[in-house]
């Protein structure tokens, strides 16, 4: 990868910055500063969750009707079982179902060519999601548009639970989306993951008008709505997000329904993960830019003035944080390890322990705080979706809590220095 110039000059400067941070104010007191700030905006949410109250929508009469359109590209391993969720999703209405193969080499073509009551589009080359969802929606007939990826297996009740959330002004409808494939502990991670990110923080942006994300895995759009917009831009790594974000610019909002359960495989090795979380923050980085625009907008009311400014910033502020709180505790948890060994060896009395570790950093105690909050946060979104918890779940859960912060931390530094180098966008 050839490193810019521009790439290297932003390194340094925020380098520098956290410099002279430190230099001004101290490092402690840097640290105190941004613990308050997390455990603020972790008490709004906590709170905010407990303010969400679940509006009851009755079906609508007469029911739109609906085009479920699936991109495939080499899915041959989960094509027919997504194509077969599908199929079994209940809807009383009418239902088309259109599969679009964006130039597979696998044999894709094959196994659509065996499956009756649906309409396959072959394209010849691969021109990518957005291209291929582009191409799906031009022949949709339905009033409703469903986008659905073809490693991703929607519960059959998923239809008749979010065509009636289209009320008003809405443009397009999100469910829950969970891990399907949660086997190993990368993937146990993910699905944890996915139930902080997709039932507890999506209820709270729901009900306050701040969702900026319509996920890939399976999303529901008022075709009206798409076509008016433009459809997908085929340009951008992250269309689910651009997308979004182009309907609240033209004044629509954006629902959740929690009680759709959307199941999609995620990634199974750290290469496949780490590749793909730096695609998504390439993608937040870029959209960000683009819709600059909308940042402390009055124009687009609460979601310009609060939402999307408040997510870039919290964002920031998060990575900053885990950064100063992994530079400044390193050194003194190593050494306390240290002596504590050297101290049960000596005098075997493990009290003894206890006052030396009030000699730790401050802002260990405060991240421990910050985990007492996210273990809130993930024993509510397992109530959500109707999980139990158990002891078998400790190991995921801890190493989410407690570690995975710094994995997101390295994925944020470069993807963002993947983008400020412009260097080629990979899936």
């Amino acid at each position: 990868m050839d490193i810019k110039p521009r790439t290297v000059a932003v390194f340094l400067l925020i380098l520098g910055f956290v410099y002279l941070l430190v230099k001004a104010f101290t490092f402690y007191w840097i640290i105190i500063f941004m613990n308050i700030v997390l455990i603020f905006i972790n008490s709004v949410f906590l709170f905010a969750y407990l303010d969400v109250k679940p509006s009851a929508r009755q079906a609508a009469r007469p029911l739109p009707s609906i085009s479920v359109v699936v991109p495939n590209y080499n899915g041959e391993r989960t094509l027919l079982r997504c194509i077969e969720a599908v199929k079994a999703m209940g809807y009383p209405g009418e239902k088309e179902i259109i599969v679009v193969d964006d130039g597979s080499k696998d044999s894709s073509l094959s196994i659509l060519s065996e499956i009756k009551g649906i309409k396959v589009i072959a394209k010849e080359k691969n021109a990518g999601k957005a291209a291929a969802l582009n191409t799906g929606i031009a022949k949709a007939k339905g009033e409703l548009i469903v986008t659905i990826d073809s490693d991703t297996f929607p519960e059959k009740d998923c239809l008749e639970k979010m065509a009636p959330c289209f009320e008003g002004d809405v443009g397009a409808v999100t469910g829950f989306v969970r891990a399907y494939n949660a086997e190993g502990i990368i993937e146990r991670i993910q699905a944890v993951e996915y139930l902080v990110s997709f039932g507890f923080f999506q209820a709270i942006l729901s009900d306050i008008d701040a969702i900026y994300v319509t996920p890939g895995p399976m999303s529901v759009y008022r075709a009206d709505v798409l076509r008016k917009i433009g459809g997908y831009d085929e340009k951008n790594i992250t269309e689910d997000m651009e997308i979004a974000l182009r309907m609240r610019k033209y004044g629509y909002r954006i629902v959740t329904c929690l009680g759709a359960h959307i199941y999609t495989e995620v990634p199974t090795t750290m290469k496949h993960l780490f590749r793909q979380r730096v695609r998504w923050y390439r993608g937040k980085f870029a959209n960000t830019l683009q819709y600059r625009e909308m940042l402390f907008n009055p124009k687009y009311g609460e979601f310009g003035m609060f939402t999307f400014p408040f997510s870039v910033i919290v964002e920031w502020c998060i990575v900053l944080f885990v950064f100063l709180f992994v530079a400044g505790n390193i050194e003194s948890l190593f050494n306390y390890l240290n002596f504590s060994v050297s101290w049960l060896s000596a005098s075997g009395n493990l009290a003894g322990l206890l006052p030396s570790a009030m000699y730790i950093n401050p802002s260990f105690y405060f991240y421990v705080i910050g985990g007492i909050f996210y273990t809130i946060f993930v024993y509510i979104s397992h109530g959500l979706a109707g999980d139990r918890l158990g002891l078998r779940k400790f190991p995921e859960m801890a190493l989410f809590i407690l570690v995975y912060g710094v994995f997101i931390l390295s994925v944020f530094f470069v993807g963002f220095f993947k983008e400020i180098n412009n260097s080629e966008a990979r899936w």
